[in-house]
C-alpha cells in the first residue's frame, strides 16, 4: 500500500484474532455499529403502529374531513386577506357565484340554506317541547308538594323562570 492509502484506511482488529477489518468508507469500526438485537431508536415508531386497520369506533375518514374543512387559508377580500376555514371559504365562494347569475350555484346554496334553517327548527322545537315539558310537569309537582304540606325542592330552572317566546 502507498502512504496516501495506509492514512485513509487503518486496520482494526475485530474481537475475534483470526480477522481485520479495514476501516473506511461506508465501514464504521465494529465498537460504533449497532449491536446485534438493540435497536438503533429505541423510543422510535413501535412495530405494527403504521397501518392499520381503524377500530370499530373510529372514524378515520370523517376525522380527515373535519380537519380539512376547518384547516385555515388566506383568501383575498377587496385590498386585503383573511384566514378563513375552508368550508367558510366554500360557501362564500358559493354564495359569490350565486349573486353572479351561477344557477347551479343559486340551486346549491338555497338548498342548504333551507336545510339549515329546517334543522334550526327542528332543534328548537325540540329544545322548546322539553322546556315546556319541564315547566309543565314541576308546576304540577309543585301543587301536589303543597297540597300534602311538603317542602318544594330547589331546582334549577325553577318553573317559574322558564318564559318561551314564540316569535
Amino acid at each position: 500500500m502507498n502512504k496516501d492509502l495506509r492514512k485513509k484506511v487503518r486496520v482494526v482488529k475485530s474481537s475475534s484474532p483470526k480477522k481485520t477489518y479495514e476501516v473506511g468508507y461506508a465501514k464504521p469500526p465494529n465498537s460504533t455499529k449497532f449491536q446485534k438485537g438493540k435497536s438503533g431508536n429505541p423510543r422510535g415508531r413501535p412495530k405494527g403502529s403504521k397501518n392499520q386497520t381503524p377500530a370499530l369506533h373510529e372514524e378515520r375518514f370523517k376525522t380527515l374531513i373535519m380537519e380539512e374543512a376547518y384547516r385555515t387559508v388566506k383568501v383575498n377580500e377587496g385590498d386585503k386577506q383573511i384566514t378563513i376555514p375552508i368550508a367558510q371559504a366554500i360557501v362564500r365562494s358559493m354564495a359569490v357565484n350565486a349573486v353572479r347569475g351561477d344557477q347551479r350555484a343559486q340551486k346549491t346554496f338555497t338548498d342548504l340554506l333551507s336545510w339549515v334553517e329546517t334543522d334550526n327548527k327542528v332543534h328548537y322545537d325540540e329544545y322548546a317541547q322539553v322546556m315546556l315539558d319541564h315547566k309543565y310537569d314541576w308546576e304540577r309537582e309543585f301543587e301536589r308538594l303543597q297540597s300534602l304540606g311538603l317542602p318544594i325542592p330547589e331546582i334549577y330552572p325553577r318553573p317559574s323562570d322558564i318564559k318561551l317566546d314564540p316569535q
